[in-house]
């Protein structure tokens, strides 16, 4: 009796299955490095227009309080670990008997600011 033995290579993956597969999981990984590194600049910047809000929300509200009403004003705050500028600037308002306000808040070293208020306060 002739028996030939028949080799069966059907059992595992050939090294072009193997580097397409590597290849797809390659892709896949830089997209979700991607993501995830986007997704970490837009947190880090909203972080930053949140805190840049609050500040001007608190110089909005110690202009309402004070007594004089400046026409210009500015200087610097520290929040959450970093320096904001903050400036303000007083125009007449459409109404009678109010100032118009707008308070910008920069984050330190850059040009534009993060957060604008406009407010409106009544004149003393």
């Amino acid at each position: 009796m002739n028996r030939h033995r028949r080799t069966n290579w059907s059992n595992g993956f050939t090294l072009l299955e193997v580097l397409i597969a590597l290849a797809i999981l390659a892709i896949v990984m830089v997209s979700a490095i991607k993501v995830t590194a986007d997704n970490i600049k837009n947190l880090w910047y909203l972080e930053n227009k949140t805190f840049a809000a609050v500040i001007a929300s608190n110089h909005a509200v110690q202009l309402r309080l004070a007594k004089e009403k400046p026409e210009t004003q500015d200087g610097w705050d520290e929040m959450a670990g970093r320096r904001w500028y903050w400036q303000i600037k007083r125009s007449t308002s459409a109404l009678a008997g109010l100032w118009h306000y707008r308070i910008e808040v920069f984050l330190e070293g850059e040009k534009e600011p993060y957060f604008s208020l406009n407010s409106d306060v009544i004149k003393s």
